[in-house]
């Protein structure tokens, strides 16, 4: 300790004794000029030192809430206090807790370097808090205003059960009527914070949750992922790029490219991945998938001609060659064949168009289907048959598409809550899975799965190939119409299964602004898969 730090210890001693003797004598004086009755009276003062909400958890039971703890002091200004303070608080620290302590009655403060103090008249307590700065699924996790009230996502959606837990921590000091803490009197400690282990569990997979995110913010700038379990249709993983942080909530409001938007329960245009669904549509209606079309690069409907990807002519196309090279003329000539009605109805049936609660008023947007009157116009028709047009549609719609077809054509609203916990982990409200309803059969099915592999192993989805085990996708890229500086604006997706063999996994990545659904979103497929595949997880 330097010559300087020694002096500014022993002053800052000096004025808090002469503080503390101050008070004491000051009290004597009191009880002998005609205050010894109000003095005597003694009341308790209560120094809340935390009052803590329930906590969200992933489905294995892992904390997403409350990880990080903090040391916070409550300090009773005493002689034994004040002298310890001057010993470990830094230099430019103490001017301000010198005030506190002349006030004369109990304060919290945080202890330097999250350190444990132990002194007479200081308690010391780790308190959870509520997010790390780089905290995991905060899209979905929501945040808090500044009152500690849910203003988004599960905190909004479950505010009253995780805001009425019971779990504080509180000190009660016994204090004269002038509210000066009595010396020598017993403090009285509260601690009710083992009840914040009440709280909700979600169908997240932290581990699953952090692969997905960590190839998002590799590859995306803006966009979303969601990692859904097959059959369930449980979501694993939602993430939305860019990311935010609920610790710093007024730092990203005014961004441009609105961090706090969850992309993936927002609607886009949806493209190629569409095609999926006329494709069935004509294969339970009597299509075996080998019948062949002659793609010249364009076709003509309504007085407007149409056209493949850079007008490319793909020749002999069957649905295996389609939906591979992701052939637009091919799919406008069979919704034709089709009929708008049994195109928009099984699309209707497979949740476009229709919103999706996921948890008590966490509702995802519904995105657009056209009608069917829109449909009597060819045109109108031929855009709807390659997911163009007037058809947007979420992330979490196309995780439920693809499921169906992995699932031998059950379709199964995703579900992201499992239900809500007492303090020791036992559920005291589950919340049951949507019944799977019955909409395509094996053989459709069958005959996509095979159609979706094809196009990752030569087609429009190779670039999102996995190293190990295979995987179908279908790819799509479509054209918004906005343009940025002289170059439009494109939203490309990926959505497909893995592994190729007995699927676990449907995968569905959006790039808001990409360039081509195989070149922007299949890295990120692959790079989940991948790690899916070496952490012994698929």
């Amino acid at each position: 300790m330097t010559r300087l730090q020694r002096r500014s210890l022993l002053l800052f001693t000096i004025l808090m004794a002469g503080i503390i003797g101050l008070m004491c004598r000051l009290y004597f004086l009191m009880m002998e000029s005609g205050l010894q009755e109000a003095a005597a009276k003694q009341s308790s003062y209560k120094l809340e030192v935390a009052s803590l909400r329930g906590t969200i958890y992933d489905r294995n039971m892992t904390a997403l809430t409350g990880v990080d703890k903090k040391a916070i002091a409550a300090v009773s200004p005493t002689v034994e206090s004040a002298n310890y303070l001057a010993e470990v608080l830094p230099e430019e620290e103490k001017e301000s807790v010198f005030t506190m302590l002349s006030a004369g009655k109990p304060f919290l403060m945080k202890t330097p370097n999250n350190s444990l103090w132990s002194a007479e008249g200081i308690n010391t307590f780790w308190v959870s808090q509520r997010y790390q700065d780089k905290q995991m699924l905060p899209h979905v996790l929501g945040y808090l205003d500044g009152s500690g009230a849910g203003i988004s996502g599960i905190e909004k959606a479950f505010d009253g059960y995780l805001s009425q837990t019971g779990a504080q921590i509180s000190v009660k000091y016994p204090v004269d009527a002038l509210n000066r803490v009595l010396p020598g009197e017993q403090r009285r400690i509260s601690d009710t914070s083992a009840l914040e282990k009440k709280g909700v569990v979600l169908t997240i997979d932290s581990d699953i949750q952090r692969i997905a995110e960590i190839a998002a913010k590799t590859y995306l700038k803006r966009g979303a992922v969601i990692v859904a379990e097959t059959g369930s249709c449980d979501l694993r993983a939602v993430a939305s790029m860019p990311n935010f942080s609920p610790n710093n909530i007024a730092d990203v409001l005014d961004r441009e490219d609105s961090p706090m938007l969850n992309r993936a329960f927002s609607a886009f245009m949806l493209g190629s991945i569409f095609k999926l669904v006329p494709a069935a549509a004509a294969l339970e209606h009597g299509y075996s998938g080998e019948e062949v079309y002659h793609c010249t690069g364009g076709i003509e409907v309504g007085g407007t001609t149409f056209h493949c990807i850079n007008g490319q002519a793909h020749g002999e196309v069957d649905m295996n060659k389609a939906i591979a090279y992701s052939c637009n003329c091919y799919f406008i000539h069979l919704a034709q064949e089709v009929g708008r009605k049994e195109l928009l109805d099984l699309a209707k049936q497979l949740g476009f168009g229709k919103e999706q609660e996921m948890a008590p008023g966490l509702v995802s947007a519904s995105g657009t289907l056209p009608s069917l009157r829109e449909l009597t116009n060819q045109r109108a028709l031929a855009n709807f048959s390659f997911g163009q047009g007037t058809l947007t549609a979420t992330p979490l719609q196309i995780v439920g598409l693809i499921n169906a077809v992995v699932t031998g054509g059950s379709y199964t609203q995703p579900r992201l809550v499992e239900g809500l916990v007492d303090e020791n982990g036992d559920f005291v409200e589950e919340y049951p899975r949507a019944q799977p309803e019955k909409l395509l059969s094996s053989v459709t099915t069958d005959k996509l799965m095979n159609y979706m592999y094809s196009s990752v192993e030569f087609g429009t989805s190779s670039k999102g190939k996995p190293e190990y085990g295979g995987a179908g996708a279908k790819t799509a890229t479509a054209e918004t119409g906005i343009k940025v500086g002289d170059q439009e604006l494109d939203q490309a997706w990926y959505a497909g299964y893995y592994p190729a063999n007995q699927p676990k996994y449907i995968i569905v990545v959006l790039a808001e602004d990409g360039d081509g659904g195989g070149k922007s979103c299949g890295p990120v497929f692959k790079q989940i898969a991948d790690m899916l595949h070496e952490r012994g997880m698929a």
